[in-house]
């Protein structure tokens, strides 16, 4: 397992929270590799820490979707399964719809302004930027206050970004940019409908075709 090179761990975050925050950002932005092995001895090296925070962090991401653990055979980062993400890629994406339509008409003008700069930095980067709790969802959220919804996505969408990131070709990315425009453009213009469709395209039109390109990418395996 090459885990990335950081720099050591900061005494002012728990030390298991640090553990799973590298491991999360690791495996989100892909430095650790789907169905890439895991070994507890080299996270403990890299973040310099004893096992039990390291098991810690790996059961949570386990919880989440992300780290299969076989007991005294393997733990590796699970392997992306087709079907499963289709099937995760609509469902937070009906979630997020809805979370747009009732959050646009609260929209404060800092909101709106925001999503504009949300928009123009996604321009620039990955699609993933904007999709990221720091980028359009997170103002939506904040402004839903909702606990219950807010712990749903941060358990599930990492599994739709590490797929986005770890995905065959630029398909999903280059479709996403019409929606995701089209949806700040709504949500600023105060239009909640229009805002909650363009985000379901987001997902029913763009991010699932990711879904079908690991796929296909399965057949031409076997």
């Amino acid at each position: 397992m090459p885990v990335p090179v950081t720099e050591a761990s900061s005494p002012r975050r728990l030390i298991r929270d640090e553990v799973f925050l590298r491991l999360l950002d690791a495996i989100v932005d892909g430095d650790l590799l789907p169905g890439e092995q895991l070994y507890d001895a080299e996270i403990e090296r890299w973040v310099g820490v004893s096992r039990t925070p390291v098991r810690e962090a790996l059961n949570q991401l386990a919880a989440m979707g992300l780290v299969e653990i076989l007991p005294q055979r393997r733990t590796r980062v699970t392997p992306i399964e087709p079907s499963r993400l289709r099937e995760l890629i609509v469902t937070v994406g009906v979630l997020i719809s809805g979370i747009v339509r009732d959050t646009t008409p609260l929209l404060t003008e800092a909101d709106r302004d925001a999503l504009r700069a949300i928009l123009e930095d996604a321009d620039r980067s990955s699609i993933g930027t904007g999709l990221s709790s720091d980028g359009f969802l997170g103002v939506f959220i904040r402004r839903l206050d909702n606990a219950t919804i807010a712990r749903l996505l941060k358990r599930h969408l990492p599994e739709v970004l590490r797929a986005l990131n770890a995905a065959p070709s630029q398909t999903a990315h280059e479709k996403a940019r019409p929606p995701l425009k089209a949806l700040v453009d709504a949500a600023v213009a105060g239009k909640a409908d229009k805002a909650a469709r363009a985000a379901a395209d987001i997902f029913d039109k763009a991010l699932v075709t990711i879904a079908d390109e690991f796929a296909a990418s399965r057949k031409e395996l076997r």
